[in-house]
């Protein structure tokens, strides 16, 4: 079961948020979203009940989902999560328009004005393989007075893939990544099968080379303000900046083992009909 932000030692106004966003995935499966996949901080939320708590709630999507079921769906879903979860005057705005990902903002307060806002995030860019996709029950909080519901999850082996394509995109430096994927450590989660099945020998060499420079990148400065906040209190309270720093030794040292474990079973681009020159996703999209 996951648990509470409240008993994870958030304050109010990040219970309101995490409640909020249990309410919006709820609403969203119920008018049938069956054709979107959860990814991302709320995956992991889902998966392994992470103490993280997260600014968002990502999707990709079936390249079948239109434009219309997707301004149907979301809005409808986060104005009920709003109204569930209590927060007033609330509003729902669709704040990115693109061919490839679309995003809507839901604004609202608790309490005294305390002001609560957060992302919902559809990417177009396709889905991983069928066979790394799941269906997970999700059991919220038991004081969040959410039924469980069923929804469509990126499995393991692809979080794990996600993961590492997003700390290896050139315009993204986040501690999160780091994070998640150390928790995926952890548990076993690895990327190797996808990769050995869908990812070129040629794109696997390349881009072991960009791991170690990324996951050095990111010190103590910057989880101190960009994650810290975002994790239970107990846990936060383990990670000062030699924590960190043996975390992303872990981590960086689980990256090259995946890699190395990928290219040796993987094809050559040539027998996978690809170009060896190319940026292919590591997620399998």
């Amino acid at each position: 079961m996951i648990t509470s932000a409240k008993s994870l030692g958030f304050a109010p106004e990040a219970e309101a948020r995490d409640r909020s966003q249990m309410f919006f995935l709820s609403s969203l499966m119920r008018l049938g979203a069956d054709r979107y996949v959860l990814k991302g901080g709320m995956a992991m939320r889902a998966l392994y009940s992470s103490a993280r708590l997260t600014k968002d709630v990502d999707f990709d999507c079936e390249d079948s989902v239109s434009r219309q079921s997707m301004s149907a769906q979301i809005p409808k879903a986060l104005q009920a999560a709003a109204r569930e979860a209590g927060l007033a005057d609330a509003t729902v705005n669709q704040t990115k328009r693109g061919a490839v990902a679309n995003r809507w903002t839901v604004n609202g307060t608790i309490g005294e004005g305390v002001r609560i806002s957060w992302d919902v995030e559809l990417s177009s860019r396709g889905v991983p393989n069928v066979a790394f996709i799941e269906t997970a029950t999700i059991q919220p909080p038991i004081d969040y007075r959410i039924a469980r519901f069923v929804v469509r999850v990126y499995s393991p082996p692809a979080m794990a893939a996600s993961k590492v394509a997003a700390l290896l995109s050139v315009s993204r430096s986040v501690p999160r990544d780091v994070y998640d994927l150390y928790e995926l450590v952890i548990r076993g989660a690895s990327p190797v099968s996808l990769w050995t099945a869908h990812v070129s020998r040629e794109t696997l060499g390349r881009k072991k080379e960009m791991a170690l420079d990324k996951i050095s990148a990111i010190g103590f400065e910057l989880a101190n303000s960009e994650l810290l906040p975002y994790l239970a209190r107990d846990v936060r309270a383990t990670i000062d900046e030699r924590a960190w720093d043996d975390m992303r030794l872990a981590v960086a040292e689980s990256v090259a083992h995946w890699f190395d474990l990928a290219f040796a079973g993987a094809k050559p681009a040539k027998e996978l009909n690809r170009d060896a020159d190319s940026d292919v996703d590591l997620a399998g999209r």
